[in-house]
């Protein structure tokens, strides 16, 4: 196929067995040396022999294959910003090693593997159990599954065996960098302990049971009671098709609106405008200053974190307002500002703004609502209690406010993991007073949790949705059971019976383990849908099993409402979930059929399309009294997250 003789094809696979690497078809430094016919036995005689540094859990380094072309150096200063690796001995002994330190372990080196892509002639590669040798593998094309960047990741496999993740050109992450959770995270992918069957509990135990009769059990269960005595909830990291699909099962086969998701569990629709008017990643170059409020981007969503370090170094000035004196952001940032309260920071910095008649006037009378009522409320706020209880000087607090305003390209980046809904509201506040948000190199940057957080709220998952949605609803959905004036009244709800967790692990994940493990003995059926036997999946009567993006296909809405979408690119070893609920769907009576995933969202946009693409909404000046942070599960709810966070920190342990 390449053209090589058997003889020069046995040496060709000699040389690249002596490497030790896997690039058989794209190793750089294979080509060079065919390229400018090296003469190997010029070199002949001794040398230098370097040992393999395997002490990184997830990088190795091997010098006796590097060309000293300082791709990885600088691929770690100026993109990563760590500066964990550097040039030793330079002169005739010149090597790459870890900076100021013996292991990469030493440094603060943050285990992207952005050194292991950028170097040319597997010098430095992924660390490894066993090494697979030379072959060509097949690639997958796919979307990252852990956080809510959206990256495009190529999956390289043999025989169904995944061995390799690299990153892949896509709008979201246009310089086709990945983070550690894409980079070594998907060997999930090659457990063996998949579930691929429905399990049915029977004496404490679970034997495997048909598809169909797990269908015809769940129909069953929820006919035996009542509409609204069916509780469903979905994870943030299915696929926009799968939420849909679950909404119109709850809503138009079961008849309930009874439907929410862990991962948003206490803080509902207030996180649902966050994306609204965001500045786009592409902007960050036109930004003049960055302030970052409760996000440390390098640790969870590190692309954005690339792309922030690398505007810096063109001159952006990154602020770093943080409760935590030791935060990994800090050596990545041109100043920080330590504070002891988000909440009481920034609305601190609100009501200087508005007494000091800072306030964009234009903008606000323009734009946006409730100034007046707003101004008063703040105004009445004692600012010296606020001061204290945010960790920072009044005075201070009075200049931070004065800077940011004067700022004429300020963007505030939160993360949904640290902030809470009061403090979300305040930000937006905040830019709201300053005419900062919508414009071009200003206002605000919403990092959520999860790789399709944002498909929560767009395919219509929380039950407060507007009339004319449901309106479109029970036009689109023959036969639905969805009755608005009831959906809208204040009517005490029955206690749920049945009870639907579908790609969500509220027990394995919860921040206090034994009031969510209590929860569930007061349900008559508990049907829990996953990849593995999670915390929560033990404590089902039936387990469905759930199918791997790769296997089903369909798309995922980033953090800024782009939706990316993906083909199914291997054989799934189950029934993908899609079909799984059709098929409980026709046991209510439903002939719905699909013949793609596009089929899927395209419905999905008709219905929805009010959730997915408004984004021209009033503004809103409204006021809060009290912080009010609650964070009932860690890693999103998503078990996955959670295994590869607990097994990231034992290696690096």
């Amino acid at each position: 196929e390449l053209g090589y003789r058997p003889e020069q094809a046995e040496k060709e696979v000699e040389r690249c067995l002596e490497c030790g690497c896997d690039e058989l078809f794209t190793c750089d430094l294979k080509k060079y040396c065919t390229d400018y016919n090296v003469d190997q036995k010029k070199y002949t005689g001794e040398f230098k022999k370097y040992d393999v540094d395997y002490s990184h859990p997830f990088i190795e380094i091997d010098n006796n294959k590097c060309i000293l072309c300082s791709r990885c150096v600088r691929v770690c200063d100026e993109i990563v910003g760590a500066n964990a690796l550097g040039l030793v001995n330079r002169g005739f002994d010149t090597y790459v090693a870890p900076a100021l330190g013996n292991s990469l372990t030493d440094t603060a080196c943050e285990s992207c593997g952005m050194c292991i892509d950028a170097c040319p002639t597997g010098a430095i590669s992924e660390n490894k159990s066993f090494k697979p040798g030379p072959f060509q593998t097949e690639v997958v094309e796919t979307i990252c599954n852990y956080c809510s960047i959206g990256c495009g990741v190529d999956l390289h496999h043999k025989n169904g065996y995944f061995i390799k993740a690299e990153g892949r050109i896509t709008p979201a992450n246009p310089d086709g960098n990945i983070c550690k959770y894409a980079k070594f995270g998907y060997t999930y992918l090659n457990d063996p302990k998949r579930i691929t069957k429905p399990m049915l509990k029977k004496n404490g135990k679970f034997e495997e049971i048909d598809f169909y009769e797990a269908y015809q059990l769940i129909a069953d269960k929820i006919k035996a009671v009542q509409p609204e005595e069916n509780s469903f909830f979905v994870g943030a990291r299915l696929t926009n098709e799968e939420l849909y699909l679950t909404s119109k099962l709850a809503r138009a086969a079961v008849g309930t609106n009874n439907i929410g998701s862990f991962h948003y569990h206490g803080r509902t629709n207030t996180f649902k405008n966050n994306v609204v008017s965001n500045t786009p990643f592409a902007d960050l170059d036109k930004v003049g200053k960055v302030y970052l409020i409760g996000s440390t981007p390098n640790k969870h969503n590190a692309v954005f974190g690339f792309m922030l370090n690398n505007t810096r170094l063109k001159g952006t000035k990154v602020v770093n307002v943080t409760t935590c004196s030791d935060s990994s952001m800090n050596k990545k940032s041109d100043s920080v500002i330590k504070v002891d309260s988000y909440y009481d920071f920034v609305k601190a910095l609100n009501f200087f703004i508005v007494k000091d008649n800072l306030v964009n006037k234009m903008f606000i009378d323009g734009n946006v609502d409730g100034y007046e009522k707003y101004a008063e409320e703040i105004l009445k706020a004692d600012i010296n209690v606020i001061a204290k209880n945010a960790g920072v000087d009044a005075d201070a607090l009075q200049k931070i406010a004065a800077e940011y305003n004067n700022e004429q390209n300020a963007v505030i980046v939160f993360s949904e993991r640290k902030i809470s809904r009061a403090t979300s509201k305040e930000i937006f506040n905040l830019a709201l007073l300053t005419g900062k948000l919508g414009k071009t190199g200003s206002g605000i940057i919403s990092l959520k949790e999860k790789n399709n957080a944002q498909g929560i709220f767009d395919m219509g998952i929380y039950a407060n949705i507007s009339d004319n949605v449901f309106s479109k609803m029970k036009s689109k959905w023959a036969g639905s059971n969805i009755d608005i004036a009831e959906e809208n009244s204040k009517k005490p709800e029955p206690k749920p019976k049945n009870f639907f967790i579908f790609g969500e692990d509220p027990i394995g994940t919860a921040t206090v383990k034994d009031k969510a493990q209590a929860y569930f003995p007061g349900f008559e059926f508990t049907v829990v849908s996953d990849h593995f036997m999670t915390e929560t999946a033990k404590q089902a009567d039936l387990i469905l099993p759930a199918s791997f993006p790769i296997e089903s296909g369909g798309s995922f809405s980033n953090t800024q409402k782009m939706v990316g979408a993906f083909n199914a690119e291997v054989k799934p070893k189950t029934v993908i979930f899609t079909d799984q609920l059709v098929n409980i769907m026709k046991k209510f009576g439903s002939d719905v059929e699909y013949g793609s995933n596009e089929e899927i969202l395209a419905e999905a946009t008709e219905i929805m399309g009010e959730n997915i693409e408004k984004d021209d909404i009033k503004y809103v000046l409204e006021s809060t009294e009290k912080d009010n942070f609650f964070r009932a599960f860690e890693n999103g709810c998503d078990s996955l997250v959670k295994r590869f966070d607990d097994e990231f920190d034992a290696k690096m342990k």
